[in-house]
């Protein structure tokens, strides 16, 4: 077992000796400032930057760069101030204004020094609750995964894990985290703690059972997470998937703190499949929406036969996956039922997710974002170091018929918006050979209205990256390609637009 602890041993050499040095760095930079051949500096979704307009557009210029955007774009950009006097988070807030007065305009991003950051609006946004500003002492979770899949690029989650599990500032924010690697080496458990640690995650890093199978490791973690040496100091014990998200920790630890931790529950959500519902027989929380047990409950599962098998090598308690073997031991051996969390979602609908996203919702976890969609919680989330997590995914309704989504997308609906915006656009992939194809979804996000897509009725920019400027201040850059069809309606002969089109937004105190 090695636990991830920041390492704070520097070499100490008195601060004299370092002027001379400093003011000659200083000079070449002034006289200087680039030294590898190229006007614009490379810059990272994270990247802290206390310059001004100037240091933006260049990130902005190598952000469109990296993407083969332009340099012929159509363009806008909005300033927006926040202020948190609201008394709640509303799921799409009106606008009296307009968000782009001065419309869209073609531009070579190349011919200018410096991108127009647009006019400042006002927004009304809860009370601030920041990354920083999260006690999470009382929470442990446990992911069992593979070196591989926590190492490669594709599927790392440090990214997404550093936005929930510390403070956006290199420091854990108290929440705790048990990595259970498969077959893993010596080596790769030292290399996947040491890349915790550097992201300022308190994480203990171990190797699973290798005796166990997929659903055994899984359960295998509750035991972990209770006998951990801080286990004592925690609240709630929390299986998750290796790409779980929690958006909102401040609520989701408000939530949680309305059930007695001293007393017995096991907390989760459903599927969004009523026929996978209905095919499972069972009321059970599916783990990628996240599984949270209080220590009474994790403390009986470590005296259950959970893990007992039948001379075939089978589970006697049945289940070929963790969460249902979970299930079934709870429910075979103890009186424990389900307590059914909604704001949970395991998020298990293919197709554009925009629907969800869209929804103005306060999702408590998100699933399923590097595999059956595509998404990046991580780039999302970053408006939270702005105007807090609660405005995060938040809808902002402006005059001209633009809804901001924020951190996803920037919707225009040019023949105005005549639906009703509390209703779910279909926006999924449903198979129509299904039984329950018309309610399959219905459980979960009630009747939705029907997809704009390709009706030549919404243009959407989505995001494609953010940046923390410095507290308080976050840019995002939204992006509508030229030839996505969606935004088009091609049945009528609407022609593609011949330029790609960018949204700049930036959220400043």
């Amino acid at each position: 077992m090695i636990s991830a602890s920041p390492n704070s041993l520097v070499p100490r050499t008195p601060l004299y000796r370092w002027l001379p040095v400093v003011f000659v760095f200083l000079l070449v930079l002034y006289f200087h400032p680039d030294f590898s051949g190229s006007t614009i500096p490379t810059f990272s979704p994270t990247t802290v930057s206390f310059g001004g307009e100037l240091d933006q557009s260049a990130w902005v210029k190598q952000v469109l760069k990296n993407h083969t955007i332009g340099p012929e774009i159509t363009y806008a950009a909005r300033t927006i101030q926040y202020i948190p006097d609201a008394k709640e988070r509303l799921s799409i807030i009106e606008v009296h204004h307009a968000l782009f007065p001065d419309r869209f305009q073609d531009i070579t991003v190349n011919s200018r020094t410096s991108l127009p950051v647009g006019k400042t609006l006002h927004v009304h946004v809860k009370q601030l609750s920041r990354p920083d500003d999260v006690d999470a002492s009382s929470l442990i979770f446990g992911v069992s995964t593979t070196f591989g899949r926590f190492n490669t690029e594709k599927t790392t989650p440090i990214k997404e894990w550093t936005r929930w599990l510390t403070d956006g500032k290199g420091r854990s924010n108290g929440a705790g985290l048990v990595l259970a690697l498969y077959n893993a080496t010596d080596f790769e458990i030292k290399r996947s703690c040491a890349r915790l640690t550097q992201a300022g995650i308190n994480a203990t890093v171990v190797a699973s059972n290798s005796q166990l199978d997929m659903p055994g490791r899984y359960v295998d973690l509750v035991q972990m997470l209770y006998n951990h040496p801080t286990g004592r100091q925690r609240k709630y014990f929390a299986l998750i998937d290796d790409d779980t998200f929690f958006p909102y920790v401040s609520e989701l630890l408000r939530t949680l703190f309305k059930y007695d931790y001293k007393k017995p529950y096991y907390i989760g959500t459903f599927t969004e499949r009523v026929d996978w519902i209905l095919s499972n027989h069972a009321p059970m929380a599916y783990g990628g929406g996240g599984i949270f047990l209080t220590a009474p409950v994790a403390r009986e599962i470590g005296t259950l036969p959970c893990l007992d098998k039948n001379e075939e090598g089978k589970y006697v308690l049945g289940g070929d996956q963790g969460d249902r073997l979970l299930y079934n031991c709870l429910h075979q051996h103890t009186e424990t039922t389900l307590t059914y969390l909604p704001l949970l979602h395991q998020l298990d609908q293919f197709g554009d997710p925009s629907g969800f996203y869209e929804s103005g919702r306060q999702p408590l976890s998100l699933h399923h974002y590097k595999s059956w969609h595509n998404v990046s919680p991580a780039k999302i989330h970053t408006v939270a170091n702005a105007c807090g997590e609660d405005c995060v995914l938040q809808r902002f309704k402006f005059s001209d018929n633009f809804i901001i989504s924020n951190g996803y997308s920037v919707a225009e609906y040019p023949h105005g918006i005549t639906f009703d915006p509390l209703q779910i656009e279909n926006t999924f992939d449903i198979p129509t050979e299904n039984d329950f194809h018309d309610v399959l979804l219905a459980y979960s996000f009630g009747e939705m209205r029907r997809g704009l897509s390709g009706t030549g009725r919404k243009r959407s920019w989505h995001l494609l990256e953010s940046r923390r400027e410095r507290d308080g201040k976050v840019c995002q850059v939204y992006l509508k390609k030229r030839g996505d069809g969606r935004w088009v309606n091609e049945q009528e002969g609407e022609a593609h637009p011949g330029r790609d089109s960018v949204v700049l937004l930036t959220w400043v105190p």
